[in-house]
């Protein structure tokens, strides 16, 4: 696919031409305003978007790239990296699969880079949209099967084309061409902070009765109690007025691997697949302390006959 701008360089011409499905090239050509031609770093910047790109798009696929060639024009002022991918799929995956797979690889990053520059509103979820319409356009849904990425593998791919797209001037032009399709970057665009997009998310509050383990009683008296619940971790903020003031005023001992049954508000952020960000809690009420077993077979019940250990471990004075 070599298009007329190709046409009477024959290096270039070329090159574009050998190109397979497992082939992209990349070229980056100075604007008239600019001192110097392009440099080998700046081109690197963009084999990393590109990396990030088909990452995001491969999934648990193993992507990696070899440079086969650069090619350096001082006449055109340019410089080109020929690249080749390497998808290693699972054993037994079919050839057809294969191709289906190097085909969604080039045309989704094409459409990652023609939403960035193009899309007006800068949603997500369109973006999302024209890659699953790709994935069924090359059958790669019934072959090889990869994931589709979610908001924060894109994002990370938009970041890594900010970051290219800043060692570059506005006048130059920088060039994508594959046996798929060809794209050019639009550098006077940028998104300054692509993590913005994924606060077009939707919040939703809950309140339910958890049982948090704790992993460190708040001795800073913070407010602040590290805790985990199944496999997570997580920092609980709690409110003032609880049980856990006892703790404060050192009237109830708390411990690492005693239990919290509490009544707790907690925010989950949903992406724009709706795949959780992140959730946040807040205990609004202590329902029962669990103390956990104690080595030594010193019987839970006589806790409270017992003198209370400090909640917060004293300093030993200069004298002693």
């Amino acid at each position: 696919m070599v298009s007329d701008e190709t046409q009477g360089r024959h290096g270039f011409a070329d090159l574009v031409a050998e190109l397979t499905d497992s082939d992209l090239v990349l070229e980056a050509v100075a604007g008239a305003a600019a001192r110097t031609n392009p440099k080998l770093p700046m081109v690197e910047k963009l084999r990393e978007a590109v990396d990030a790109s088909y990452r995001a798009l491969a999934g648990s696929i193993a992507v990696e790239f070899a440079t086969v060639a650069v090619l350096e024009e001082l006449e055109k002022r340019s410089l080109s990296m020929w690249l080749r991918v390497d998808t290693r799929a699972k054993e037994g995956a079919s050839e057809a699969g294969d191709a289906s797979l190097l085909k969604f690889l080039a045309r989704g990053t094409l459409a990652i880079v023609a939403w960035m520059d193009g899309s007006p509103t800068l949603q997500l979820a369109d973006l999302q949209q024209a890659i699953r319409v790709l994935a069924w356009g090359t059958s790669v849904t019934t072959t090889a099967h990869p994931v589709l990425p979610s908001s924060v593998e894109l994002v990370n791919a938009i970041a890594a084309w900010q970051q290219a797209k800043a060692a570059f001037n506005s006048t130059d032009s920088v060039r994508i061409f594959t046996n798929n399709g060809s794209a050019e970057l639009d550098l006077s665009k940028r998104i300054d902070n692509p993590r913005t997009l994924l606060l077009a998310r939707k919040l939703v509050n809950h309140s339910a009765d958890m049982i948090f383990v704790v992993e460190m009683p708040d001795y800073q008296g913070s407010r602040e109690w590290l805790l985990k619940h199944g496999d997570t971790r997580t920092v609980a903020y709690c409110d003032p007025g609880t049980q856990l003031d006892k703790f404060y005023k050192r009237e109830l001992d708390i411990r690492p691997g005693d239990a919290l049954r509490c009544k707790v508000d907690f925010e989950t952020s949903y992406g724009p697949d709706h795949e959780v960000l992140s959730e946040r809690y807040r205990i609004v009420q202590i329902i029962e302390v669990l103390p956990a077993s104690r080595q030594g077979g010193e019987p839970e019940a006589d806790r409270s006959e017992r003198p209370e250990r400090s909640a917060f471990p004293e300093l030993e004075s200069a004298s002693s």
